[in-house]
């Protein structure tokens, strides 16, 4: 066996052990493979369609209905040759993230837009105002997308949600790649802590939220009796609170059977048709909610008649108001209306636009992240062959070219000397590693 060379330190005989012959000379063994693989913000790219650059509508055309989604994902980044690919699509906008080193040029928009079936019209609407940005630009405008800087509503968190299950369809799909799945967790942490560290989502500035925090102020009883006239998509999202806080005795009221039905079915609710209001105003319902798309106030000063005395709560929430000035004389009756939630929604807003600046920063501080993690896992990437190189050296070493020398051992001896093998084999490799990467970050980062 070959001298310990002092000189050299305990890494050279390690080395010496594992490339030496019984006589000493070197042995050859599979080579380190190290090679730096490109991870380069640059190669971000993402195609941007929302609700300022082009109707609903439009926007609409660029859906993908679930059924055929995932076909058509694993279709795009074949026919187009993309490292990693997500696809995120709301009722306001859809973005197309892309990992490319090549430039999305018009020609491959086509070719993407080609799924869509879009007439001639619609596609030059489409290639007009859809937004490109790459690199850093791009992950810059992500991160607004997910702190809800970017939304219709600002502030608002569905996004994040959103957002999440369109990477991890990517992920769950394999198409997504590893920049992309290093960005989308990077959007998600980076969402959070916005929502959490500033006031961008702290107020409500929706007239559904408002509407219910002021009912929950009204302080109802859960078996109260509530009417709510009207069907639509407005009272829908208010009975989805109600249902939650445990209302339960709503009657659901509307012009058309099927939608008073279908809304009552949901909730556990009762329903009538809405020539039966004069009979559940008699009955002294304690709350109303109503929205509907009447041109003329459905309850007036003969409406208010019908009604037992005692305190009544209102949620108008029609456009034009559902509710007349002789309805809202009625004593003990208190009106919140579309005119007092404004007021309120222009408040909160100020208040989440005041937060901006903080969102801002939190930004710049994860684009550093963002580098960070690239690099990172460029190292990781690069260094992923040199675990398994070191242990076929050692397991050369202790069957083939040591072999003999161990079968004259005991089994004790044999044992330990495996144990210290190994205990050495751990440690060298992750010494160097750590060394290594060290080194390679350092590079990435001045070149």
């Amino acid at each position: 066996m070959p001298p310990h060379d002092h000189k050299r330190g305990p890494l050279w005989a390690f080395f010496v052990l594992h490339n030496s012959n019984t006589d000493g000379e070197m042995t050859e063994f599979p080579s380190i493979s190290m090679h730096l693989c490109i991870m380069k913000p640059s190669s971000l790219q993402v195609l941007s369609l929302d609700f300022r650059s082009a109707p609903l509508e439009l926007i609409g055309a660029l859906h993908l209905d679930t059924d055929c989604k995932q076909t058509q994902l694993a279709n795009w980044k074949a026919a187009l040759e993309l490292d990693g690919l997500v696809y995120l699509s709301t009722c306001n906008r859809v973005e197309f993230i892309f990992s490319d080193e090549t430039y999305f040029c018009t020609g491959r928009l086509h070719r993407l837009l080609q799924a869509f079936h879009l007439d001639g019209k619609q596609l030059g609407q489409v290639t007009t105002a859809i937004k490109s940005y790459r690199g850093e630009d791009a992950m810059t405008h992500l991160f607004r997308v997910a702190c809800g800087l970017e939304s219709m509503v600002l502030g608002e968190r569905e996004i994040i949600t959103q957002l999440r299950e369109a990477f991890d369809c990517s992920t769950a799909m394999r198409i997504a790649g590893d920049h992309l799945r290093i960005t989308g967790r990077l959007l998600v942490e980076t969402a959070k802590r916005i929502f959490t560290e500033t006031a961008i989502g702290s107020k409500p500035v929706s007239v559904n939220s408002l509407g219910w925090h002021c009912m929950e102020h009204w302080k109802l009883d859960k078996n109260a009796p509530i009417l709510m006239i009207g069907a639509g998509q407005t009272n829908r999202n208010v009975a989805r609170f109600m249902h939650e806080s445990g209302y339960q005795k709503v009657t659901v009221l509307n012009r058309t059977d099927l939608a008073a039905q279908q809304l009552a079915a949901e909730f556990h609710w009762e329903w009538d048709q809405l020539d039966a209001l004069q009979k559940h105003l008699e009955s002294g319902p304690q709350a109303i909610v109503i929205c509907t798309s009447s041109t003329e106030p459905l309850l007036d000063g003969e409406e208010a008649r019908f009604l037992p005395p005692g305190t009544l709560h209102v949620l108008d929430l029609g456009l034009p108001a559902d509710t007349g000035a002789a309805f809202r004389m009625r004593p003990e009756t208190s009106v919140v209306d579309l005119t007092v939630l404004h007021e309120q929604i222009d408040a909160n807003l100020a208040v989440r636009k005041s937060a901006i600046a903080g969102c801002e920063v939190h930004i710049q501080e994860a684009m550093q992240q963002y580098r960070d993690r690239l690099q990172q896992r460029q190292v990781e990437l690069s260094m992923r062959e040199l675990p398994a190189t070191i242990s076929a050296i050692r397991e050369t070493a202790l069957g083939e070219i040591f072999a003999q020398d161990l079968s004259r051992l005991d089994d004790e001896t044999r044992e330990l000397i495996d144990r210290i093998v190994g205990y050495m084999e751990k440690k060298y490799v992750g010494v160097p590693m750590k060394l290594a990467r060290q080194a390679v970050l350092d590079q990435l980062r001045q070149s």
